[in-house]
């Protein structure tokens, strides 16, 4: 600063010299102070070092062999797969259709187990004799239902029953899934015997035709049990509902089909 305010003073005097008349400066010296401030910032930085993981991976060496233009062989690293396990299947959930096929096949007369040598459900027999008889057993062989009588009527196996005894009833079909088909002769006359209804017999309003006074008709339900029946005098007229499934007649002559 003192040098500057120095070389400010000459200049004017050499101003001063070289000018005709005298001129009047008025010099005010300006003093500046600075102070110096240091600063100082503190940073902290922190950085997460991922530290060095080890993994274990099995995997199988393999050599390639050496090619034939004689180069060198170099190893390829194969990772070994792990086995896929084997389904081990459950033998209670397991029925094949051959065994299904089986049990529910034909049968004749005999004594069967249910679930081991026939299926459960409803079974009719094709048979056309007077003395069919059937029997559904419990474990310690007593009789749950029987039938004594015409063949062609059907009988309803439960899963709870033991056994099944069957003699002279022909043969025995699986009907548990059949369709409900209404045959051509529906509503044909009827004689003494075993009919389903919606397939066999068209329900409505049928008239016997007989003179007997032994005159006998049952409705029944998929269990056989009786809905409703009547035994004497015939000519009367019966009335069978869609919701029946079978309907039994013996010495009542011909049924005829009145209509719905």
């Amino acid at each position: 600063m003192r040098a500057l305010s120095l070389i400010f003073i000459i200049g004017v005097f050499i101003l001063a010299a070289c000018s005709p008349e005298p001129v009047t400066f008025e010099v005010t010296r300006v003093i500046a102070q600075v102070t110096q401030v240091e600063i100082t910032s503190v940073v902290e930085v922190t950085r997460l070092i991922e530290l060095t993981r080890v993994v274990e991976q099995v995997v199988t060496q393999t050599p390639t062999p050496t090619p034939e233009n004689g180069s060198s062989p170099s190893n390829t690293l194969t990772p070994t797969p792990s086995p896929t396990p084997a389904i081990t299947p459950n033998p209670a959930q397991v029925t094949t259709v051959e065994a299904s096929d089986m049990l529910s096949a034909p049968k004749t007369d005999g004594i069967f187990s249910v679930g081991v040598d026939i299926l459960p459900g409803k079974w009719r027999s094709t048979g056309t004799g007077t003395d069919c008889y059937w029997a559904r057993l419990d474990v310690n062989q007593d009789l749950l239902d029987n039938h004594l009588g015409f063949a062609g009527g059907t009988v309803n196996i439960l899963e709870t029953d033991y056994a099944v005894e069957f003699e002279n009833c022909g043969t025995w079909e699986y009907v548990e899934n059949a369709d409900q088909v209404l045959s051509a002769d529906a509503t044909e006359p009827k004689s003494d015997g075993f009919y389903t209804v919606n397939v066999e017999i068209a329900p409505g309003r049928w008239r016997s035709t007989g003179t007997s006074d032994a005159c006998y008709w049952a409705r029944l339900n998929e269990n056989q049990d009786i809905v409703e029946n009547h035994f004497g005098l015939s000519g009367g007229t019966l009335i069978i509902p869609e919701g029946d499934y079978e309907i039994a007649f013996e010495g009542c002559g011909t049924w005829r089909y009145l209509g719905p």
